[in-house]
């Protein structure tokens, strides 16, 4: 089987499973972006590992788990928000952390890297959150516009690049990516969102192609950021869990870099 065969059936497959859940109920949806949070951690983590540094991975991935679920049931209005208050006394135990391994790790390193993990991942999932939920209650819609909007960028970056893609976009990070895939990759992710604005009008035409642009872009950077680790740690992809894929760091990069910026536009227009 090609590698471009087995991408897209893994491709359809995943796709298939996540819009699945995320329509099905708010449960659902927490639980699959909870998953992915996990997973793409647990893969960061191990690149760090294989760098030859120690991460917190045990504290970095509890405190991860404990934001997504407290930031997902104040969204729910399920719990006040006075409990998101329990996250900086969480956040201080890794340095406690710190203290009791520093004979076997480089206590300033893996307090950085453990927290760098946080940051990186599991804050843009637990935004995901704000996203899904307005007044308390759960719409899907604008979740899934954003990750159409990835996936049509990802897909039209990747086989316009291939067919037509000379200048290149960043050789120093990525000598595969070019101009033309890159505005390929846009325009198709345009499209496809104005074909969705049609039939779900939780934001306006203009508002969703505005959506459109930002999930690109940013996405856009995202890849070329997770580029730019694996090639300072000589690796050529994060994991091989998603056949055709490479790993859920690989798949959920640009989704990472995206969604802060999403939130950001989301609050000023709604």
């Amino acid at each position: 089987m090609s590698n471009l065969l087995l991408r897209i059936i893994t491709g359809i497959i995943g796709v298939s499973l996540i819009i699945a859940g995320i329509v099905f109920s708010s449960w659902t949806f927490a639980l699959i972006f909870l998953g992915i949070m996990i997973l793409t951690l647990r893969e960061f983590y191990g690149l760090i590992v294989a760098s030859g540094n120690t991460p917190f991975k045990i504290w970095g991935s509890f405190f991860s788990v404990c934001l997504f679920i407290l930031v997902h049931l104040a969204s729910a209005g399920i719990i006040d928000t006075k409990y998101l208050w329990i996250l900086p006394s969480l956040l201080v135990i890794c340095f406690m952390f710190a203290l009791y391994k520093q004979k076997t790790h480089h206590p300033i390193i893996s307090l950085g890297l453990t927290l760098f993990g946080v940051i990186y991942i599991a804050f843009p999932m637990s935004m995901s959150n704000l996203i899904v939920f307005k007044n308390e209650s759960y719409q899907y819609a604008l979740i899934i516009g954003v990750l159409i909007a990835q996936w049509a960028n990802d897909s039209g970056a990747y086989f316009v690049g291939k067919s037509m893609g000379r200048t290149k976009l960043f050789e120093s990070v990525s000598p595969n990516k070019t101009w033309e895939g890159t505005i390929g990759g846009t325009l198709i992710s345009l499209g496809v969102i104005y074909i969705w604005s049609l039939y779900f009008t939780d934001l306006t035409t203009i508002e969703w192609l505005g959506l459109s642009i930002i999930v690109s872009v940013f996405g856009s950077y995202g890849d070329l950021i997770e580029s730019l680790f694996k090639r300072h740690l000589a690796i050529k992809d994060s994991g091989s869990v998603l056949p055709g894929h490479g790993g859920f760091l690989d798949r959920f990069d640009g989704l990472l870099f995206a969604l802060p910026f999403v939130t950001l536009y989301l609050m000023v227009i709604t």
